[in-house]
């Protein structure tokens, strides 16, 4: 573990972490338990962005000016698109990601399209592209780099950004899995061709697809895995998210999935960040005993009860069964 205790480490060097899903009461997970993934050792952190490519005005801004521009705030889950690799079957190759690669955060910044917009952007341009100092590279479709929720965020939960988490720069696309979220931001280029690069068309795929916007999903939080229970009514209770819409609907199986009760959202549920939910649970006999949990979200997608097996083991937004053993009466 990291020495804050909230982290467990799955690479060291890259870095690469869990978080323990700790929540504060505001439902945002603490920076100290940020989940982590690192494709590259941490760098150098940029002092200037560059804006080039297809634009009629190329920009090199100091990161520091970038707060004089307008800015926005979006609270917003990021999920690693390994998250659950571990429950592949059979298994595959990469980080071998629990259900701790996911986290959310109240980001703060400026929007994407601000700075676009200072570019100007040429004719004929389709593709945006973004370069980290560490020398990851991805891209977006341009409607999608010019939305709403596309920003250039510095601050995390009212909080400088910290270099484990892209310092000073970094974008975070709302609704869409991590690898979108390029760290350590250096240059953005606007290309009027599609970007081939190597976490564009042969990591971060399921065949010829590369990944976008996260799959709907629930996690059961409490009670952990593993954990002895009484034989009396209770409160399960979880989150779920989706990158798509809103999670409309949790569900929570004590029976394998023959049959399902619906369980209460806590607040509203938000578009890009995850809901907290609660289920009441009477068991009806001691011993071990297998909880499951399924969302379902605004446009009809539900989180299937088996993986969706695929090469790298991404999108895998299966329930994971939670085993918990009753005691006697």
């Amino acid at each position: 573990m990291t020495s804050s205790s909230e982290l467990v480490v799955v690479r060291s060097e890259p870095l690469c972490a869990e978080s323990s899903l700790k929540l504060r009461d505001d439902g945002l997970t603490p920076i100290s338990a940020f989940y982590i993934r690192n494709n590259f050792p941490t760098p150098e952190p940029a002092t200037k962005l560059t804006v080039g490519g297809a634009v009629g005005r190329p920009l090199i801004v100091a990161t520091q000016d970038l707060r004089r521009l307008p800015r926005r705030r979006l609270t917003a889950t990021l999920e690693c698109a390994g998250n659950g690799r571990t429950f592949m079957n059979p298994a595959v190759p990469g980080e071998p990601w629990g259900l701790g690669a996911v986290s959310t955060a109240a980001w703060e910044g400026v929007p994407l399209s601000a700075v676009l917009g200072q570019a100007e952007v040429g004719t004929g341009a389709v593709e945006v592209i973004f370069t980290g100092a560490d020398g990851f590279v991805r891209s977006l479709p341009l409607d999608d780099a010019l939305g709403d929720d596309a920003l250039l965020v510095d601050t995390m939960n009212g909080e400088p950004l910290t270099p484990e988490h892209g310092a000073p720069i970094r974008l975070v696309v709302a609704g869409w899995y991590g690898m979108a979220a390029v760290k350590w931001l250096a240059a953005i280029e606007v290309s009027r061709t599609s970007f081939r690069g190597h976490f564009q068309v042969e990591r971060y795929v399921i065949g010829d697809r590369p990944l976008r916007k996260m799959q709907v999903r629930s996690l059961i939080l409490d009670p952990a895995e593993g954990a002895t229970v009484a034989l009396a009514r209770q409160m399960v209770r979880g989150v779920a998210w989706t990158g798509d819409g809103q999670v409309t609907l949790v569900e929570l199986s004590d029976d394998g999935g023959n049959t399902w009760r619906e369980a209460t959202m806590q607040g509203t549920p938000r578009a890009y960040t995850w809901s907290r939910w609660q289920a009441a649970w009477s068991p009806t006999r001691p011993g071990p005993a297998t909880l499951l949990a399924r969302a379902t979200d605004s446009t009809g997608a539900k989180q299937p009860l088996e993986p969706l097996w695929n090469a790298l083991g991404y999108a895998n937004n299966a329930s994971v069964p939670r085993e918990v053993r009753v005691s006697p009466a």
